[in-house]
């Protein structure tokens, strides 16, 4: 037991568990990192988020301001190459009642603020299973709890219309950035990539979750879009990509498989690696516009349905 509990809270541990989170949460550079959120969302106590921040200092991650506190420099460790424990979880902790209920929601049956007891008639279940159901949607970083009394979804796209304005806009600003005249290959962040790419590969279609493709996606792209080294393109990206998410999750359980997305992923890595930014665009451009089109044949079944 006290072997277990030290592993749990080992400064690199609870690091890398921060990292995931400063990545699901789409936290800025420059952001002020408290020890109250993560000790809230990790549940353990500040003394090892306090280690923990120690160590991502050493590691150049964050940098402390004298009566200030800690603030992020940049979203990985410089010396781990395990991305996998930074952004994948493999399972999924979405249940069939909270994809109703987010569809629901994306289909304008729902408003944007709930109760358990509304949502128990609706759907002719007990408040346990809700309670159940919203607690894995506050988990993705769909739905807040209100203070004292219900539920709140957070600000996402609901319209096939919107959510075909993402994925344009992201044709517009993703293939410009890898034109911009600073773009500089991170060799060792391309190998995490790949990694991450080669192993979705190599895993059964039957396997690959919603949230695995979805953080293993987000972090591609912004990952190349950082390279970049222009904060407003990578900031524009990740508003996009955090919009999207609760239309992504949806739409990612009619699609036949996400391999093909993978292998497109690879070449542009290539093309990247071998200086020809100029293809690399034009091929990163013909990408997105491949599953603009894929998505929205399923996006509009969601709202026709």
């Amino acid at each position: 037991m006290q072997t277990a509990q030290r592993k749990k809270t080992n400064p690199e541990v609870v690091a890398k568990r921060m990292l995931a989170l400063v990545h699901e949460k789409n936290i800025p550079v420059g952001s002020h990192l408290p020890e109250t959120f993560f000790a809230d969302n990790l549940k353990v106590s500040r003394t090892p988020i306090r280690s923990a921040l120690a160590f991502l200092e050493s590691q150049g991650v964050v940098k402390k301001e004298p009566n200030r506190g800690y603030f992020l420099v940049t979203p990985k460790i410089s010396e781990s190459d395990e991305v996998e424990d930074l952004v994948v979880d493999s399972s999924s902790p979405i249940s069939p009642l909270a994809f109703n209920i987010a569809v629901d929601y994306l289909k304008g049956k729902l408003g944007r603020t709930i109760t358990e007891t509304e949502l128990a008639n609706v759907y002719n279940t007990n408040r346990f299973s809700i309670q159940q159901a919203l607690v894995s949607m506050e988990t993705e970083g769909w739905v807040s709890k209100l203070m004292g009394y219900g539920w709140e979804f957070n600000e996402f796209l609901t319209s096939k219309e919107t959510y075909d304005q993402c994925y344009r806009y992201r044709i517009l600003i993703e293939p410009a950035a890898l034109r911009e005249p600073g773009y500089t290959v991170d060799r060792r962040l391309f190998r995490q990539l790949r990694r991450l790419q080669a192993d979705t590969l190599n895993m059964d279609d039957r396997d690959i979750t919603e949230r695995h493709m979805f953080l293993v996606g987000t972090f591609f792209h912004e990952s190349i879009v950082a390279c970049a080294k222009n904060v407003f393109l990578l900031e524009g990206l990740q508003r996009a990509n955090r919009l999207r998410k609760l239309m992504e999750y949806n739409v990612f359980m009619k699609r036949d498989s996400p391999k093909p997305e993978s292998k497109e992923h690879l070449i542009i890595l290539d093309l990247l690696e071998e200086g020809k930014n100029e293809e690399a665009a034009e091929f990163l451009g013909r990408h997105l516009e491949r599953a603009r089109r894929e998505k929205m044949k399923i996006a509009s079944h969601l709202f026709d349905g």
